[in-house]
C-alpha cells in the first residue's frame, strides 16, 4: 500500500525527513509506504485564510499527481484540511484530512472536545525548541481540562510527535490529526472504502486554465 502525504507548504525544514518513519510509525503498518511530498508553490506556513487559499490549488494538483502515479490514498498534512474536499471531488481514491480525522475520532472517545495549541509560538518556530513547544501544549491542555474538556486535539500537524507524552501526563486522550488521518487512509484502503461520489461529485467538464509559474 502506498499513501501520499502532502505537506501543503513550501518549507521543507518543518519535518525531519531522516526520522520520518518515527513521526507516523505508530499509526501505519511497517509494510505501508508513506511518501512525503511538498506543494510546488504556496506559503511557507499556513497560519491564515490567505495562506490556506494560496496553498489549496497546489494541494489539489499534487493530489491528482498522486492518483495518477499509483498511490492508494492521499492525506493532506494540515489541520485546516486545505484542498481536501476539492481533492475528494476529483479523485476516487481515499482522501483524508487530519482535521476531519481527529474531530470524528475525538467524538468517539469523549464528549467535551477542545483544540489545544502552543500559544505564542508560530508554526515555523514549533520545531526550534521541542521542549518549549511541549510545555506550551501541556499548559494549554491543563487549561482546557479545567474548563471541562476530556478529549484534546492538537491544532497543528507541526505538533506531531507530542500526543503520546501529553496523553500520559494529562491522563486524557490527546489526538494528533496527521497520524490519525494516515491510519484512517490505511483502513479505508484495507476495507475497500472511499468517500461517496454522490457527496463529492466529479466537477463538471469545462475549460479550466492553470497558470504556469
Amino acid at each position: 500500500m502506498k499513501i501520499c502525504l502532502i505537506i501543503p507548504i513550501i518549507t521543507k525544514t518543518v519535518i525531519d525527513e531522516e526520522n520520518i518513519r518515527e513521526r507516523f510509525g505508530n499509526y501505519v503498518r511497517p509494510d505501508t509506504e508513506v511518501d512525503v511530498v511538498y506543494i510546488d508553490y504556496g506559503p511557507a506556513s499556513i497560519e491564515s485564510r490567505y495562506d490556506e487559499v494560496l496553498a489549496t490549488p497546489f494541494v489539489v494538483k499534487k493530489a491528482e499527481w498522486a492518483a495518477a502515479n499509483g498511490y492508494d490514498a492521499v492525506v493532506v498534512s494540515c489541520m485546516n484540511d486545505p484542498g481536501v474536499e476539492a481533492a475528494k471531488e476529483v479523485l476516487k481514491i481515499p482522501v483524508v484530512g487530519p482535521r476531519e480525522a481527529a474531530w470524528n475520532i475525538a467524538n468517539v472517545l469523549g464528549k467535551n472536545l477542545s483544540w489545544i495549541s502552543a500559544r505564542g509560538i508560530t508554526v515555523l518556530e514549533l520545531a526550534q525548541d521541542a521542549e518549549k513547544t511541549y510545555n506550551a501544549l501541556l499548559n494549554d491542555g491543563k487549561r482546557a481540562m479545567k474548563e471541562g474538556a476530556n478529549v484534546l486535539i492538537l491544532r497543528c500537524t507541526g505538533m506531531t510527535g507530542t500526543a503520546k507524552r501529553l496523553t500520559e501526563e494529562l491522563g486524557t486522550p490527546v489526538l494528533e490529526g496527521e497520524g490519525l488521518a494516515l491510519a484512517l487512509a490505511q483502513l479505508f484502503v484495507d476495507v475497500g472504502l472511499a468517500h461517496s461520489k454522490l457527496a463529492f461529485r466529479y466537477p463538471p467538464k469545462k475549460k479550466r486554465t492553470f497558470p504556469e509559474y
